[in-house]
């Protein structure tokens, strides 16, 4: 019979099975360096009750394999010599057992427990062999005292609950924050699902230090993880085709955010300021349509109001520009410079008009035909029907000029001044009256 109880031996050979029984192995030759004891009979022949018991070292088994009572044990004994019994003569091999390293739960020490027991039932049937079955015991009993004093054992060391539980806990923690910050990504980490991390929620309980931390670390978690979200739902504003609408929810979304960092609270003042300029393109836009709609001159009355108004649109627009904001956050540019280019050119337009050059408003004005279609449409037919207008005086000075100057050439001074004269009628020229006062002082006759 042989029974093994974990991480100890306990071996008893029975003289008519000895060699299919025997638990160690060995070729016969090789020495098995395990103490015990056999309890041996006189002669082969010999009752059991006569065995007495024979205290080793170590042993060899030569019994023959496949044939029972067959072959011998050499046993070492106490004074380094051998010794060789017949199986025949063995009654039982009783291996000394290898005391646990752990014993930390019920189970283990419910092991011992049965082991302990089995001795005993042996020390019964074999009194003869009860001093040695005592030795044998007392390590075993002496770890089930100690456990059931409130100890546990640890790879050897015997330490109190209380001990192991802090090691369990300082250990579990250790780990966890190795895993944790040690992830390529600790934003994705799965704290919840972590065995340390449910272990010391555990622990948690009865430890209201332990408990603070690991409160800590889920909050840096959390906040860890928040910071990788944001950054996500960030990387959505640098899609330039991202839709209004999907920009509206980007924007709300992190208004909502408690305490955004820097960068979110940059983009946040750059939608507001981006919400500013369409309120100011809207109202500017409003301003010029309505000036062309309800036109009764040539040109329109831009006040001193309106440039300022321009002026700050110019400015919102420079520093909007300034802080690089996400592409999916813009304005209407083509706008904004088509407002701009306006209220630069139309001073300038305006007095041309009213001095009737109306060449120099024609080449300004023609500048002006695609800015006007991103304001609306009456500014865009004020810019078409003032081209037009001043492509047709353009001609007519064009074509006055050119008769009084073929007329010039034919020698009819008199009707090319005259033809000169309704140039100029039509538009004002250095050019031509630079010509009509050369033909008066050296062409026309003296009065006398």
């Amino acid at each position: 019979m042989i029974q093994k109880r974990l991480n100890f031996l306990f071996l008893v050979f029975f003289a008519s099975f000895a060699g299919s029984l025997l638990a160690q192995s060995s070729d016969g030759h090789v020495a098995v360096e395990k103490s015990g004891f056999a309890l041996v009979k006189p002669q082969p022949w010999s009752s059991p009750s006569q065995a007495s018991p024979l205290k080793f070292t170590a042993y060899t088994d030569r019994s023959a394999r496949g044939t029972p009572g067959a072959g011998y044990f050499v046993f070492r004994i106490a004074n380094q010599t051998d010794r060789q019994i017949q199986v025949a003569q063995i009654v039982k091999v009783v291996i000394q057992p290898e005391v646990p390293n752990n014993i930390s739960n019920q189970a283990e020490y419910d092991q011992i427990k049965e082991a302990i027991a089995d001795f005993r039932a042996l020390s019964k049937a074999y009194p003869i062999a009860k001093i040695f079955i005592d030795e044998m015991i007392k390590p075993l009993a002496a770890d089930v005292v100690k456990y059931e004093s409130g100890q546990i054992k640890i790879d050897g060391d015997w330490k109190t609950k209380i001990e192991v539980s802090h090691q369990d806990k300082t250990a579990c923690e250790t780990k966890l924050k190795k895993e944790f910050f040690g992830a390529k990504n600790p934003a994705r980490f799965d704290m919840e699902s972590n065995l340390y991390y449910i272990k010391l929620l555990e622990f948690s309980k009865g430890d209201p230090e332990l408990s603070e931390r690991l409160a800590a670390l889920k909050l840096e978690h959390q906040r860890l993880r928040e910071q990788d979200e944001n950054k996500e739902v960030l990387s959505k504003l640098n899609d330039a085709t991202l839709s209004p609408n999907d920009v509206d929810l980007v924007i709300k979304r992190l208004k909502a955010l408690p305490d955004p960092n820097v960068e979110i609270r940059s983009i946040l003042n750059q939608a507001k300021q981006a919400e500013v300029i369409e309120s100011q393109v809207k109202e500017l836009r409003a301003i010029i349509e309505a000036k062309f709609d309800s036109l009764q001159s040539p040109v329109p009355g831009w006040s001193s109001d309106d440039r300022n108004k321009v002026q700050k649109l110019s400015q919102e627009f420079d520093e909007f520009k300034s802080s690089a904001p996400p592409a999916a956050i813009h304005v209407p540019m083509v706008t904004i410079k088509a407002i701009i280019l306006f209220d630069q050119r139309l001073d300038g337009i305006v007095s041309a008009v009213q001095e009737h050059k109306y060449l120099e408003v024609n080449t300004t004005i023609a500048t002006l035909v695609d800015p006007s279609s991103k304001i609306g449409v009456h500014t865009q037919q004020w810019v078409d029907w003032l081209l037009t207008f001043t492509t047709t005086q353009v001609a007519a000075f064009t074509k006055y000029r050119t008769a009084a100057v073929a007329l010039q050439k034919e020698g009819k001074y008199e009707a090319a001044l005259a033809k000169y004269q309704e140039a100029l009628a039509v538009m004002p020229s250095p050019e031509v009256s630079a010509e009509m006062r050369l033909i008066s002082t050296t062409q026309l006759p003296k009065k006398k």
